[in-house]
Formats: C-alpha cells, structure tokens, sequence
C-alpha cells in the first residue's frame, strides 16, 4: 500500500478511464497527485473522490498540446508539493477513418498533437526538476496499435508509434540523470469512452463481444489492471526497467 509513499505524481488524461484508475490506485499507494484532464469538471470529481477516501489529490485543468498549459500542470505539482517525481503521460485522443485520404488534416493534427507532442511538452516542463531533485519517472501510455497496423486507425497508429519511439530516445538519454522512462501499452480494454462506443453500435450486444473477443485472453482488461502496470513501472519494482514498451494486451499482438 505504500509502493508510492510521498512521491508526487502527475497523471494527465485522468478524468476517466485509464488515467482515473491510475491516480486512485497511484494515490492508493501513497502518492500525492495531480490529477489532470482537458475536463476539469472531470478532473475535478476525480481529486475529490481521492480525497474523500483519505489520499492527497488536486486538480488541474488543462490540455497536454498546449506547451503553457503542459507547464502549468507540472507547476501546480511542484506548488502544491515541492517537486515533481513521477509523470503519467497518459491523454490521448484517436480518430477512426475509412481510408487517409479521408482523414480531415485538422484530425491528423489533433491526434498528433495531444499523442505525442503532449508527451514531449509534459516531459519537457517536469525534467528540469527532476534532474534538480536527483531524479524521477516517466510513464507513456503506449498502444498495441504503436505495434500493429489497424487500416481505420492511421494517424493513431502514427501518433502512438512515434511516442514509443520518443519513449526510447528519451531513456537512453536521461537515465544518467537518474530518469527512467517507459511505457505501458494497453489493449482494448473497458472505459468510459468503448463503453459508449459500444452502446451507440447498431448492435451492443453483438459489439461487445467483438471487443471481448479480440485478444486470445477472451476478454476486455479494466481500467484498473491497466493502472497496476503503470504503477509496476512508476515504483522502484522496476527500478531496472529502461526503455521498455510492456505490452498489457491480453496476448492479441502474440497471436498475430
């Protein structure tokens, strides 16, 4: 329970899903966190319900692509708490699209923008003080789809491959500063925003159980079982672990 004990976190994209569980569990753990989301009605809700259960949490509105807005949120930790230990650079955003020639150029922008430019901005404002302080983590929320090809999904592919690709430039150059960089890939796996996919198809049932079929494990992850391999790298658990993409996607990218 104590695996983050004082260590302050920043999750961003944490209104709901993924990035949700993430600060609870991540606050669970003893962390004091900043609880980030474009929504700051969202991230607002989610902070009080950390707090309600006893745990340190603020929130801060924000959107991940804009480099003052990246600042702000980093700042706000750093007021709050003194410094900045942990990042989870997790909003993301993706657009479905029949063929490229289809996607509008403001989408591929977008996507882009929020996916991997938004974890160069967060990363950029929070290194400067965590080589002040001696050093620190930083979690991306990788993708099955930065390994595999989906032909609806072009620019999320692009957008997410190329954050792993960040992720690993990144780690090979800051672990002398005693930085370790990762990331996490989920696959499908059960929030808000699938959930709403699923329930506006034509058939939900039918849908669902698509979803759950994808992977050879039979089923969607939670939320939450994606937040423990965050975790996992955020903790000194994995205080060897550099560089790496851990794929937590219930055996789809084996069995292709």
């Amino acid at each position: 329970m104590d695996r983050l004990r004082d260590k302050v976190v920043l999750v961003t994209g944490a209104g709901s899903g993924i990035g949700q569980a993430c600060a609870e569990l991540f606050a669970e753990e003893g962390g004091k966190v900043v609880v980030e989301d474009i929504n700051g009605n969202a991230a607002e809700r989610v902070a009080e319900g950390i707090r309600a259960f006893g745990c340190k949490a603020i929130a801060v509105q924000g959107d991940v692509s804009v480099a003052a807005d990246a600042q702000r949120m980093v700042d706000a930790a750093v007021n709050e708490w003194g410094r900045i230990d942990i990042v989870v650079s997790n909003a993301g955003v993706q657009r479905v699209v029949e063929s490229i020639e289809l996607l509008p150029e403001e989408d591929w922008d977008h996507v882009i923008d929020v996916n991997l430019k938004g974890g160069y901005l967060v990363s950029k404002a929070a290194i400067p003080y965590m080589k002040r302080d001696g050093g620190g983590v930083i979690v991306f929320t990788g993708s099955e789809m930065g390994f595999i090809a989906d032909p609806q999904l072009p620019v999320y592919n692009a957008s997410k491959g190329g954050l792993h690709m960040l992720m690993k430039s990144m780690a090979i150059n800051l672990i002398k500063h005693n930085i370790r960089v990762n990331a996490f890939c989920p696959g499908e796996t059960d929030t808000p925003l699938l959930q709403s996919e699923i329930d506006n198809s034509p058939d939900p049932a039918k849908t669902k159980a698509e979803y759950d079929a994808w992977a050879p494990i039979g089923r969607m992850a939670s939320p939450r079982e994606q937040a423990y391999v965050a975790l996992f790298l955020a903790s000194d658990e994995s205080s060897f672990v550099v560089g790496s993409t851990y794929l937590a996607d219930g055996g789809f990218t084996s069995s292709i």
